[in-house]
C-alpha cells in the first residue's frame, strides 16, 4: 500500500514524498503436523527430524507430537536439509496435486537447526508463556 503526501518546503514549494505501509505479519504458531489441513491459515512453526532430503525438498517427521502419533509432511525448502538432523521450520501450508489426490506441503521460509535445543525446557517455556498470556488477558 502506497500513499502520496504533499509537503511544503521552507521556501513554500510543494514536494511529493512517498509513504509506504507494510501490513504486520502474523506470528507463526507452533503446531503438530497431524493438526495441519488445507484450511490452515497463516504461517505455522513445526519441530521435526529430517527423514529424507533432496535439494529443494525434504520429508520430515514431527518431534513435538506424542510418540506413536507423529506424522510426516513434505517440505519445500531452499537448499538441502541434513537427514537425521532436527529443525524448526516456519512456513505456509500449500496443497499439491499428487497421483493419489491432493497432498499437503509446507513451503518453508525460515529454517533453524535445533539439535542442541532441550525439548523439555522448550515445552516448559511455552506452557509458562501461555499461563502468563492467559493471566494478563484477564
Amino acid at each position: 500500500m502506497t500513499e502520496h503526501t504533499a509537503l511544503t518546503d521552507n521556501d513554500g514549494a510543494d514536494s511529493l514524498t512517498e509513504e509506504q505501509r507494510f501490513p504486520r505479519t502474523e506470528p507463526a504458531r507452533l503446531v503438530t503436523i497431524r493438526s495441519l489441513s488445507a484450511r490452515t491459515k497463516g504461517p505455522v512453526r513445526i519441530m521435526c527430524i529430517v527423514v529424507d532430503s533432496r535439494l529443494g525438498t525434504a520429508l520430515v517427521q514431527d518431534i513435538y507430537d506424542e510418540v506413536g502419533k507423529a506424522r510426516q509432511i513434505k517440505v519445500s525448502v531452499e537448499g538441502l536439509l541434513e537427514v537425521a538432523q532436527r529443525y524448526m521450520l516456519i512456513g505456509d501450508i500449500t496443497e499439491k496435486s499428487a497421483p493419489n489426490g491432493n497432498e499437503l506441503m509446507l513451503a518453508v521460509s525460515l529454517v533453524f537447526n535445533i539439535n542442541s535445543l532441550n525439548l523439555e525446557e522448550y515445552k516448559q517455556a511455552l506452557e509458562l508463556e501461555q499461563k502468563v498470556s492467559h493471566t494478563l488477558s484477564r
